[in-house]
């Protein structure tokens, strides 16, 4: 099976939940330094609640591919996860300046400054509507 086939049934596994078979297709392609595989590993070890791991293996995308935005970003939620906000920020910044633009950007951007008490940028995040509404339901939701 080609590497490409290798990650897109490894993609495949993930959406249908089936984590620990996904894994195992991963770690084969990290071997190939395959940045993806590094990235959809991470974001299985995230699911896993294996943060410092995922974290490691953004870190290790990264450094294979230093424009990698995606990455970036779900290193940014990551650092969430252990209340590193400072980090969040500063990885989803770094996505955004390399084109990463969604939706959820917006919403775990203003978050974090929310967070750190910087509610001035936060407020410039949640100039959408949606964005403002989706901020406030993870508010409400603790």
């Amino acid at each position: 099976m080609l590497l490409v086939e290798k990650l897109l049934k490894a993609i495949e596994l993930t959406k249908m939940g089936r984590l620990d078979e996904a894994e195992k297709i991963y770690k084969e392609l990290i071997k190939e330094n395959i940045p993806e595989a590094y990235n959809n590993l991470g974001n299985i070890y995230r699911k896993k609640g294996l943060i410092a791991r995922a974290i490691e293996y953004y870190q290790k995308a990264i450094e294979i591919k230093p424009d990698f935005a995606e990455c970036y970003f779900n290193l940014g939620c990551a650092y969430m996860e252990i209340d590193n906000y400072s980090m969040a920020i500063f990885s989803m910044e770094k996505a955004e300046k390399l084109g990463f633009k969604q939706f959820d950007l917006d919403v775990q951007l203003a978050l974090c400054y929310l967070a750190v008490g910087n509610k001035k940028r936060a407020n410039q995040r949640m100039k959408d509507e949606k964005v403002r509404e989706e901020v406030l339901k993870y508010i409400e939701e603790g």
